[in-house]
């Protein structure tokens, strides 16, 4: 009598590009008011950079509740999966309410929206160690447990890190 085999789960050809091998088992499900929280927060996160600048914007992140539900004390690689399914949710609420967002307002609303989901993201700020012209010495991105979430991952190799922001909650 032969054993019974079990199926891997069934994604689409695309979603191994974007979240990689389900060899390391299927992501958690994120629950709906979990998620509109997110989206919530996300957009409240926006307007306050817009209206109030970084400074109030950072205490926004720092002092983020997390909901119950969210995802915490998640594997980092799994954490890792999570966040990369989550960031077209994200990028959605960003392209909506600021099309013209620039890297800080991005990775900004990246870091809420993941912190909001239970994962301790941060935005960091680095300038370049080495620019011809002041116009882009200075480069936002976010990171989760170390790795780059929105930018290529060499983007660490050539800036210096000036600032970490992440919610104190999840640390």
């Amino acid at each position: 009598m032969t054993a019974p085999t079990t199926k891997p789960p069934v994604t689409a050809d695309w979603a191994f590009l974007l979240w990689g091998d389900d060899a390391a088992g299927p992501l958690p499900r994120t629950p709906l008011p979990v998620r509109v929280a997110a989206a919530s927060r996300t957009a409240g996160a926006l307007w306050t950079l817009k209206r109030h600048g970084w400074g109030t914007a950072q205490s926004r992140l720092r002092d983020l509740h997390v909901p119950a539900g969210a995802h915490r004390d998640l594997p980092e690689a799994t954490a890792i999966r999570l966040a990369r399914r989550d960031l077209p949710h994200c990028q959605l609420v960003v392209r909506l309410l600021a099309p013209d967002a620039l890297c800080l307002a991005r990775s900004f609303a990246l870091a809420v929206h993941l912190s909001a989901l239970g994962l301790p993201a941060e935005t960091v700020i680095a300038r370049q160690r080495s620019s011809i012209g002041a116009r882009f010495a200075f480069h936002s991105w976010t990171e989760l447990h170390g790795e780059v979430l929105n930018d290529v991952p060499g983007v660490q190799s050539g800036h210096t890190v000036l600032q970490r922001v992440g919610c104190a909650a999840l640390r």
